[in-house]
């Protein structure tokens, strides 16, 4: 296969270069902590406990805007890297990672291999506020037009556009010519991603089935299916004929959500909502926005209106927009004052935040930022509570104090007092695990259910009037030999333990061969709902429906 005359990259000299992308959020906002205050754990020295290494020597506190403990290296000198624990693991869960880079002091980069060693997926609340102000931002005029300035003048060279086309075009005629070959073996569309080509007979049905239909027959999304009839001309064909509305369904509207009257009258909430709004009824909300609750919206943040206001931040946003209120800024926000500043560590931030009426949050930050150190209320110990340490465990001793766990094993640690020791399991007591109950014997017994349970598995003792039956040797003999469905009809087991038992054996399952359709049983399609005649010919609501399609026979509607 000849190879096309490759492009060589133009001089850099020549390229035009790229500007810089406008600053549209300001600082403050990019770094705001939203579930503060996040104060280092009490350490100077001994261990701490890390997320990812285990149990670490404290080493040193980093100087950030939080300062946070790092561990000390083993034989070598010098401190590692911070240790994932305490009010951090907080801040990974919730906040952004601009703002805990801006606090603690790190890279972006760092704060992302953070949250992927502790597993920690999708959008944190911190960062989707990040996103909604950006939204927020760029529908700005003066945003449009930094925007705008910026995208002014950018120039694509030839070399990067041969290397952009020469991606799009690679792989495409083998990628149509295997998917066209997948249909024809099967007759079934295969399953498409984003990039994957379209063939003719998937376009075909782009005139003759509705969108929503479409996206269940070829599997692919509904934006993409959307696209590609504009970029071909081709109209939407609408999905159903609408059925008309009856003077009783009409005087419905309004009596309740547009969410409950669709699921009572069998249509769509759009379908309600829209006839609803067409003859001005007002829907059944049960609150409506007052003059008084309208006043606080854009003087205050969303998240803090919200709070206010016992609403959601969703509703929030969407009324400040509807008045025509621009976000919340940093800027518009109360300034502080000499005599409050003087306040700041005289007491707990909760106390001070709430004697100015203020955020905690807030207060926690402006007391950073002047360096001031936290007051925290500590109960002093007693000689009493001093000697019921080391006398049982450390959870038995928080019970009996009233204090937290890791407030008495720190207490233990710096005392010097060996670690008490759990009771003991006698023979009495191994002797009623498996007679009745974990709970019962937890609460018979004085113990934690966890630790009941945990015992009854160390003995190997089954659950009491456990409903989880045996499999027997002609059971499992069925394994592999029947499909899961009829294996258990057979055994009266439910499917999902079916699959179960043969994955764990390590079984490959058989797949049931579907027969051919016959012309009498592609006379009952359209005649009845798909479920229905799914269950009298003995196929899968799937089958039923894809067969359908293709047949090109209409959907039952009732009436």
């Amino acid at each position: 296969m000849s190879k096309g005359p490759s492009v060589k990259p133009e001089p850099r000299k020549n390229r035009v270069r790229r500007p810089n992308r406008p600053v549209l959020m300001k600082d403050e906002e990019r770094h705001r902590l939203l579930y503060g205050p996040y104060e280092p754990p009490l350490v100077k020295r001994g261990f701490l406990v890390d997320a990812v290494r285990g149990k670490v020597r404290f080493g040193t506190f980093t100087n950030a805007l939080i300062p946070w403990p790092k561990f000390k290296r083993s034989g070598k000198a010098g401190s590692g890297g911070i240790v994932l624990c305490g009010d951090l693991l907080r801040a990974l869960e919730r906040e952004s990672i601009p703002a805990i880079s801006h606090h603690w002091g790190v890279c972006r980069a760092t704060v992302g291999n953070w949250r992927r060693i502790l597993d920690l997926k999708g959008r944190t609340p911190g960062a989707q506020r990040l996103v909604s102000l950006g939204v927020e931002l760029s529908r700005l005029p003066e945003s449009r037009k930094k925007i705008g300035d910026a995208a002014r003048g950018r120039v694509m060279s030839a070399w990067q556009k041969s290397r952009f086309h020469g991606a799009m075009r690679r792989g495409w005629r083998e990628r149509f010519e295997a998917r066209r070959a997948e249909y024809r073996r099967t007759g079934r569309f295969p399953k498409a991603s984003k990039s994957d080509p379209w063939i003719p007979e998937e376009e075909k049905l782009l005139r003759e089935l509705p969108t929503a239909e479409l996206v269940r027959v070829l599997g692919r999304p509904f934006k993409g299916i959307q696209a590609h009839r504009i970029s071909l001309g081709i109209r939407a064909r609408p999905p159903v004929v609408q059925r008309p509305w009856k003077e009783r369904e009409i005087k419905l509207l309004g009596t309740a959500s547009d969410g409950a009257l669709a699921g009572r009258l069998g249509r769509s909430v759009s379908s309600v909502q829209h006839r609803r709004r067409s003859l001005g009824i007002r829907s059944a909300s049960p609150r409506w926005w007052t003059v008084e609750e309208e006043a606080i919206i854009g003087k205050v943040s969303d998240a803090e209106g919200a709070r206010r206001l016992g609403r959601s931040m969703k509703a929030v946003g969407q009324r400040r927009r509807a008045l025509g209120m621009a976000f919340f800024r940093v800027e518009n926000r109360r300034q502080w004052t000499a005599a409050e500043e003087a306040l700041l560590g005289t007491d707990t931030d909760a106390l001070i935040a709430r004697q100015l009426g203020r955020n905690p949050l807030s207060v926690a930050i402006k007391r950073r930022e002047m360096g001031i150190r936290p007051q925290t209320k500590v109960r002093p110990w007693t000689r009493d509570e001093m000697a019921v340490l080391g006398t049982m465990s450390d959870r038995e001793a928080a019970k009996e104090l009233n204090r937290t766990v890791l407030a008495v094993r720190t207490k233990r640690q710096l005392s010097r007092i060996p670690p008490g020791t759990n009771r003991r399991w006698t023979r009495s007591e191994d002797k009623l695990l498996g007679k009745m109950r974990d709970e019962e014997v937890a609460r018979k017994l004085g113990r934690a259910v966890g630790a009941v349970r945990a015992r009854r598995g160390q003995l190997r003792i089954p659950i009491f009037q456990s409903k989880v039956r045996r499999w027997e040797e002609s059971e499992l003999s069925l394994l592999g030999r029947a499909p899961d469905r009829e294996v258990a009809r057979l055994t009266g087991r439910p499917m999902a333990g079916v699959r179960d038992a043969r994955t764990k054996r390590r079984i490959p399952s058989v797949h049931r061969v579907a027969p051919d359709w016959r012309p009498e049983e592609e006379a009952l399609l359209g005649t009845g709902p798909d479920q229905d005649i799914a269950l009298q010919l003995n196929r899968t609501v799937k089958a039923v429906a894809h067969r359908r399609v293709i047949k090109r026979i209409p959907v039952w509607r009732p009436g």
